[in-house]
């Protein structure tokens, strides 16, 4: 060895074993954490001593969920500090806050009784009142009431000042009944084992102190309290311990359950601990309405410049600035109208009857669904099959058209029809355009120019010849051509 190394004494070697003795690492994690499936307790000790691996695969079986507590040395009062309040959200009674709050209140004579100061108390204890009214305010409102408990319970002060709250409530609650836990206390009094034992912020609650939490804390709630040992005693399930499970009349409003490990203190739960699921939301009633266009005939012929712009709402009038398609009729208009053109007259034959306007023919529309809000139910609204349309047409403007075959190829474009020679001119587009329009709605409207509101107004007359054939005019006809 060295001249300059140093070599350490006895009592120096004794600090350092004593100090290597006394450290823990640095304990990390949330103080109080999510709600998560027992298996993973089971996949933690997969590894360990087999009477562990045993108990923790049967523990799935009746405890479904856990929670993790944060062991620092106050994971005990954490935990039953949490479930207390839990217990009280999933009883889903709002009122039973404030019944908790006035019980809790009345608890400061007894620790007035005991000897502490009461300003030290209520600082702690404000922080326990505080956070009744709030879980009391999430539950009336329907607000996730355990997810803000978590929340609280994750800030150090909160936690902290609730813990200290119990702390001092406990130790009040055995000092003022000395005969009850002297008897569980070998060698100390009960003042003295509340001040090693319960006052001290980094002491580790034991079974006497957990079984007087139990008594001045839970069991006036209707609380009860079940701690689970993971040990190596023998079986292949964790041991129980209930403390005074059936209080006020039989009747419990919930069960705190902790899992012990040597040294920590964990939340399990059961099935039936936690609240039914809420049940799906129910489908929102979605109508479903059927509207259809009225079709009109369409006017040809008629310039967008030159229609007025009162005659662009009417329904159809659109069409007018379409160019016609291969034979001549708009791909939108789909009624077919067949009409028979006058054969060839010998000089003595009789004229052929101008033919009357084609019965109407039913028309299929295609029907559109037209989705409505949910927030505005309809009933549903059966869409109209078939649409009679009728087409009117005048027959002295027919018997004055005159038509040619070389103008029709051209205004008509062939199509896929063979050219006949009986067909109509491509002035009968021009007729049909310039004809009024003979809907009941436009003739019983003020833009028809025959009705009395129309600026223009200027009465139809009627022409006799127009609209009738007469039979002495249909003789004299006979007998100019025959003579």
């Amino acid at each position: 060895m060295s001249q300059g190394s140093h070599q350490m004494s006895e009592e120096e070697l004794a600090q350092f074993q004593k100090a290597s003795n006394e450290y823990e690492a640095p304990v990390t994690g949330p103080l109080v954490g999510q709600r998560q499936p027992s298996t993973a307790i089971t996949t933690e000790y997969a590894s360990a001593d087999p009477v562990y691996q045993a108990k923790t695969q049967s523990l799935p079986q009746k405890y479904s969920y856990y929670r993790t507590v944060r062991g620092d040395g106050k994971c005990g009062w954490r935990a039953v500090a949490f479930g207390y309040f839990e217990a009280l959200i999933h009883h889903g009674d709002g009122n039973r806050f404030g019944m908790e709050e006035a019980r809790l209140r009345s608890l400061g004579n007894v620790v007035l009784q005991s000897g502490y100061s009461q300003m030290v108390y209520e600082d702690f204890a404000d922080t326990t009142y505080e956070l009744l009214r709030e879980l009391a305010n999430a539950v009336n409102e329907n607000v996730d009431a355990v997810a803000l408990l978590l929340e609280r319970f994750n800030e150090d002060i909160v936690q902290d000042y609730i813990i200290s709250h119990l702390r001092a409530l406990t130790a009040a609650w055995m000092i003022t009944r000395d005969a009850d836990y002297a008897p569980w206390l070998l060698g100390q009094t009960v003042e003295q084992y509340c001040k090693d034992q319960i006052l001290p912020v980094a002491a580790e609650i034991e079974h006497v102190g957990l079984s007087a939490l139990k008594d001045a804390f839970l069991a006036p709630a209707a609380i009860s309290l079940e701690v689970l040992y993971l040990d190596r005693s023998e079986g292949d399930q964790v041991t129980m311990h209930r403390f005074d499970p059936v209080t006020n009349g039989g009747y419990t409003l919930g069960t705190v359950r902790l899992l012990y490990r040597p040294g920590h203190y964990d939340l399990l739960y059961k099935p039936e601990d936690l609240p039914a699921p809420p049940p799906p939301p129910a489908p929102v009633p979605t109508y479903l309405q059927f509207g259809t266009q009225t079709h009109q005939e369409p006017a040809y012929d008629l310039g967008v410049s030159a229609m007025p712009d009162f005659l662009m709402t009417i329904p159809g009038m659109s069409y007018a600035s379409q160019p016609p398609q291969a034979w001549g009729m708009p791909s939108s208009y789909s009624t077919d109208f067949t009409f028979s053109a006058p054969a060839p007259v010998s000089a003595c034959t009789p004229a052929v009857q101008t033919p009357s306007a084609p019965a109407p023919q039913p028309q299929s529309l295609p029907s559109q669904p037209v989705y409505v809000s949910g927030s505005s139910p309809t009933q549903l609204v059966p869409p109209p099959t078939q649409l009679t349309h009728e087409m009117a047409i005048r027959p002295a403007a027919m018997a004055q058209a005159h038509l040619g075959h070389h103008d029709l190829q051209s205004q008509l474009g062939g199509g896929p029809f063979r050219m006949s020679a009986y067909n109509y001119e491509a002035d009968f587009m021009q007729a049909t355009s310039q004809m009024p329009f003979q809907t009941s709605i436009f003739r019983n409207s003020h833009f028809n120019q025959a009705h009395f509101l129309n600026p223009d107004f200027q009465p139809e007359q009627w022409d006799p010849e127009g609209e009738y054939t007469t039979a002495s005019s249909s003789k004299s006809s006979r007998h100019k051509n025959c003579g």
